[in-house]
């Protein structure tokens, strides 16, 4: 499309042309408005990490209240489970964690409401300070915050320890008893 002499003079004298400068923004106003920027995203993602970390704990609580209500299941259908924690190792919250999701592929043997876990939940273990861990003290789970020593199940926070079933061997012992 081409512009002729008459339709460029119209343009010019148009009334939001006149006195005007050019469309556009100088580079103090951009300095400005960035440094204004600046500041409120500070703000943001200060209040922001907060939020995520209430989160977290959140999400430890409600999987510890997850597996603390399974081992109460499992002790009214079945016996109380009470096994002494072993220290710095791992293996007793993962016994505890299978006997939970375990049942027994004979129909006539297989409890009540079982398995009380989901088979999908698979979590790695971990004894790092930096980590939130699900500890077994000896008849219920606890919170291990980062900071806190000891070794439990890792809490990961993305869904990575929802996976395949475990596959059960077929000389399974449950623990406790």
């Amino acid at each position: 499309m081409t512009i002729t002499g008459s339709a460029r003079k119209r343009m010019a004298d148009a009334p939001w042309s006149q006195g005007r400068r050019e469309a556009g923004f100088s580079m103090t106003e951009l300095v400005v408005v960035i440094s204004i920027l600046s500041v409120l995203a500070g703000i943001v993602v200060n209040s922001m990490s907060q939020y995520l970390e209430g989160g977290k704990i959140a999400l430890a609580e409600e999987r510890q209240e997850m597996l603390n209500r399974a081992v109460y299941t499992f002790a009214q259908q079945n016996y109380q489970i009470v096994s002494s924690p072993m220290g710095e190792t791992s293996g007793d919250e993962l016994a505890i964690l299978r006997t939970l999701q375990y049942r027994d592929p004979n129909i006539y043997r297989a409890k009540l409401g079982s398995p009380y876990i989901d088979p999908r939940y698979n979590p790695g273990t971990s004894s790092s300070p930096e980590d939130y861990r699900l500890q077994w003290t000896g008849k219920v789970f606890k919170v291990l915050a980062p900071g806190d020593s000891g070794s439990g199940l890792l809490m990961n926070f993305d869904g990575t320890d929802f996976t395949t079933p475990f596959a059960f061997p077929p000389d399974f012992q449950m623990a406790g008893n």
